[in-house]
């Protein structure tokens, strides 16, 4: 029953913050203050779900204990390291959450990766998921990359394409969307 409660609640969080982002990007702002804070209170509530799911091996794997344990750390400590470079590289909690947008970020993990911080937090998630075992926890993650996914590409991509113009164009190119090797500095 919680976990009934807590996916309505995500599904009306996901979509209100879809919503209130499409009408921000779509008139070229950043995001205002509470929509940000309900984005993170969207980030915090699917952790949540995640974390218990996986706590209690909802709908439980059939594999070894010590396997999830052992293969969902070392899965969740690369997470994490990917997810907090991102962070780090931000110098910024305003940028970081949307309030701010005043220089593309482009360097260290940014390099490898355009979503260094969504990339780094779903693979946390995974390792967390494999850790307890649980399908209902790999749902949880697989639903919010497809969110992010479809996020990224209808608001995201096209918000910072008007924003930065030919930089972010340029960047597009030679950065994958998640993670991997960048192409070569195209002119």
């Amino acid at each position: 029953m919680l976990f009934c409660i807590g996916a309505g609640i995500l599904a009306v969080l996901v979509v209100y913050c879809l919503l209130g982002v499409k009408k921000a990007y779509g008139k070229g702002e950043t995001l205002p203050p509470h929509l940000s804070i309900t984005i993170w209170i969207l980030g915090i509530v699917h952790w949540l779900l995640v974390i218990l799911a996986s706590f209690y091996s909802l709908w439980a794997l059939p594999f070894n204990r010590l396997a999830g344990l052992i293969t969902g750390s070392i899965t969740g400590v690369i997470g994490l390291a990917i997810m907090i470079a991102g962070m780090i590289e931000f110098h910024s909690f305003r940028k970081m959450s949307g309030l701010e947008a005043s220089k593309l970020i482009t360097a260290g993990i940014y390099r490898w990766s355009r979503n260094p911080q969504y990339g780094g937090s779903f693979i946390l998630l995974f390792g967390i998921s494999l850790i307890g075992r649980s399908i209902l926890a790999f749902l949880f993650v697989i639903l919010a990359i497809i969110v992010h996914h479809l996020y990224l590409i209808l608001l995201e991509e096209p918000y910072l394409e008007r924003i930065f113009e030919e930089e972010y164009r340029l960047y597009k190119l030679r950065t994958p969307r998640y993670i991997g090797i960048p192409k070569e500095e195209i002119k």
